[in-house]
């Protein structure tokens, strides 16, 4: 064999032998896994409830959002002997600094608490377009109509249905009754 013969295939066998150590040296690749980070769930938000009257422990319960009258008689240790609860509608909604008062027998629950003749009056100030629509002579239009005059500046009297120019007053007679400004 002549000389450079002998020297290519030296080198050649270098050559390979050098990439196997540069490939050796190489780690291999190590698999990624990506996780997406789960979220924390936001716990609900509370709203605080004053529960009086004819029940085991009166004073303000701190309940889960979309509690019911029914929660928060529970969370207050429930209704004495003497209450008379047939006036409250214990699957009603609460909200936010509701008062919920359970009456003795032959008792009155006072203005502004549930089950009061006042909390039964629809709201105009907070009241959902559903149920403004649920009012007689008020339709979807009005009923929009009403809530974008409230989000302007809220309504302090009844009166300003007619006032603002968003009923008729045979309208607003129909329903003085049964709407109200908290």
């Amino acid at each position: 064999m002549s000389r450079p013969l002998i020297l290519v295939a030296v080198l050649a066998v270098a050559a390979g032998t050098l990439v196997l150590v540069v490939r050796a040296r190489i780690p291999a690749p190590v698999p990624v896994e990506v996780v997406a980070a789960t979220p924390e769930p936001t716990p609900p938000p509370l709203i605080v409830v004053d529960v009086e009257g004819a029940i085991a422990r009166p004073g303000v319960v701190h309940l889960a959002s979309g509690a019911r009258v029914a929660d928060a008689l529970a969370a207050a240790g429930g209704t004495t002997p003497d209450a008379d609860p047939t006036g409250l509608n214990k699957a009603a909604a609460l909200r936010d600094g509701a008062r919920v008062y359970v009456p003795r027998y032959g008792e009155t629950p006072p203005a502004g608490s549930i089950g009061s003749e006042s909390e039964r009056k629809i709201d105009i100030n907070h009241a959902s377009a559903a149920e403004l629509e649920s009012l007689p002579g008020i339709g979807p239009s009005t009923a929009a109509r009403i809530v974008r005059a409230r989000e302007q500046r809220a309504f302090t009297k009844v009166e300003e249905l007619q006032t603002r120019g968003l009923l008729t007053a045979r309208v607003l007679s129909d329903i003085r009754d049964l709407v109200t400004t908290r």
